[in-house]
């Protein structure tokens, strides 16, 4: 059986990263659908016509609308790609779950309140769809070796982690804590403060802070000005060795524990062969598409749920909560939203 797909929103992660001639992977919702053979990209929409012309002309897709209610109406669809902003994906998904579709594959972060994303999970689960959110790099298998590696206790006990990003705690933390949660589990509380260093975009402040995950390390996050240069790197610090993430998570970099050479009765750390490959393609967008098909197939949820992608947002919002509040201690799960 082939999936019927359409996509809403065509704009970058819909389609025109894949016009950046430096990404040598395929880095759109339309160009993972068209490797894809159980799943055939159909229909595309966008309130912006030259967007949906340009879209429509890249990937070969003739039925093309302005206006998703008439595309789901009309197009049978059975999976569905969000790539709006945030705001607009709670009534999107609705309308989606109401024409019948099987799967939503909702790009980050889940909503803009987390109101409407517990609605996106309550309805989901009612009718039976697969909530999948864009939390990308859960799909590339590079991350997935980190992981086990970490979880099963390469680098020793977690002494210590700093993470840093660029570009909003929503916008880029998103990513982050979801990355943070994949790696460490869940977190138990956040202190946060307003950063120095300004984001781009006024409505998502960067924040600087520190987080305590249940399971004992704390994790330090800092920003940077991304009009300096883009970053998204995590140093983590074990009993065993240190793991260093870098170039956006495409990179990795390893020390291991040796006798000092400096210092009579210490260890130090010194760099030694990464033992995770990293040059594995790079095909999380296709592998996403891929695990939703799977995950249709054999009826079971998918390793970046919707409530992995509440999880990230309610940490978003206990940030700037506790940034709001000079910084004071806040404890999640939280107890109300606001």
């Amino acid at each position: 059986m082939t999936f019927r797909a359409g996509i809403v929103g065509c704009g970058r992660i819909g389609s025109e990263f894949d016009d950046d001639p430096k990404r040598k992977y395929v880095a759109s919702h339309c160009g993972a659908y068209k490797l894809v053979g159980e799943a055939e990209l159909v229909a595309i929409c966008d309130i912006n016509p030259e967007k949906l012309e340009k879209c429509g002309k890249r990937w070969g897709i003739s039925s093309r609308y302005q206006n998703y209610e008439e595309m789901l109406a009309r197009e049978q669809i059975d999976i569905l790609s969000i790539c709006t902003p945030p705001s607009s994906h709670f009534e999107i998904l609705k309308e989606a779950v109401s024409e019948g579709v099987k799967a939503v594959f909702c790009e980050k972060p889940i909503s803009s309140s987390l109101q409407e994303a517990d609605e996106m999970i309550r309805l989901c689960q009612k009718e039976g769809v697969i909530l999948q959110i864009d939390h990308q790099r859960r799909f590339d298998r590079f991350i997935q070796e980190v992981r086990e590696f970490i979880r099963e206790g390469k680098l020793g006990d977690i002494q210590q982690i700093t993470f840093y990003y660029t570009a909003g705690i929503a916008n880029t933390g998103s990513h982050l804590f979801d990355l943070l949660r994949f790696f460490f589990g869940e977190v138990e509380w956040v202190r946060g403060v307003y950063s120095r260093n300004l984001s781009p975009n006024p409505d998502d402040l960067n924040i600087d802070g520190f987080l305590k995950f249940r399971d004992g390390p704390f994790c330090s996050v800092q920003a940077c000005d991304v009009r300096a240069y883009l970053v998204f790197e995590m140093n983590t610090l074990g009993t065993l060795g240190r793991l260093n993430l870098t170039r956006s998570g495409f990179d990795v970099e390893f020390y291991e524990v040796k006798e000092s050479e400096l210092f009579s009765g210490y260890n130090e750390l010194f760099r030694a062969p990464s033992p995770i490959a990293k040059d594995t393609p790079k095909d999380f967008m296709v592998n996403g598409v891929r695990h939703l098909v799977e995950c249709l197939r054999e009826k079971r949820k998918s390793i970046s749920s919707g409530e992995d992608g509440k999880a990230a947002l309610e940490i978003i919002y206990a940030f700037t909560e506790s940034a709001n509040r000079d910084g004071e201690i806040v404890e999640l799960p939280l107890k109300s939203y606001s």
